[in-house]
């Protein structure tokens, strides 16, 4: 074990500091199909099909970790997915939960206000997309997220690489510049290098 933890400090109350910031930032889901995060899912519905096709399980069914107001969870459950979504932010859960109940059609899809901790099923997929940048602990969360897959199913996480790029364009441009988002939503100092993240993986493999 190569005993990873988070790069920053962990401060206390942290992570209720992030569930009211996006508290905060829940009117602004769903007002037009622009966000960023709404067009990612032009990326992240594709891998998450190809994880689906790699693991052997028929309709397999997807547990989504900070699914926030709802974008990722709903475009996988219009898709045909069986979905479970969690944020610890009651305001997102009922953001996301009004906007699901206008869909015409049946969907596969609950929301429920928990952490992953909180969480004591098994699924035999997790994602978490845009979430361990936000998270006090890397390691602790990705090794949750791990414990949440069924053998032989699939993990997938979606972040912010930090760069000098990621600062310009994600921070200084798309919330200095461009309103995208509101200065603060994210600090360069807690986003999450690649080998930090592949890093906490390999510990969760390697203690099995």
């Amino acid at each position: 074990s190569s005993g990873i933890n988070a790069e920053w400090p962990i401060r206390p109350g942290e992570h209720e500091k992030e569930v009211l910031k996006f508290d905060a930032l829940s009117s602004s889901w769903w007002r037009d199909d622009k966000d960023p995060l709404y067009l990612m899912n032009s990326v992240r519905i594709p891998l998450l099909k190809s994880l689906a096709r790699q693991i052997d399980f028929p309709d397999p069914q997807i547990l989504d970790v900070g699914c926030g107001g709802g974008y990722l969870a709903e475009e996988l459950a219009k898709q045909g997915f069986d979905v479970t979504a969690i944020d610890p932010s009651e305001e997102m859960i009922r953001i996301a939960s009004n906007h699901a109940n206008k869909f015409p059609g049946d969907l596969d899809l609950r929301y429920q206000a928990a952490t992953v901790e909180e969480v004591t099923e098994q699924f035999d997929m997790v994602v978490s997309s845009e979430v361990v940048e936000h998270v006090p602990c890397v390691a602790t969360f990705v090794s949750q997220c791990a414990g949440r897959v069924r053998p032989g199913g699939g993990l997938m996480f979606t972040t912010i690489n930090r760069t000098v790029a990621s600062w310009l364009f994600a921070i200084m441009l798309a919330e200095n510049v461009a309103g995208l988002a509101p200065p603060g939503t994210h600090e360069y100092h807690k986003l999450v290098p690649p080998h930090t993240l592949t890093g906490a993986i390999a510990d969760c493999n390697s203690s099995d």
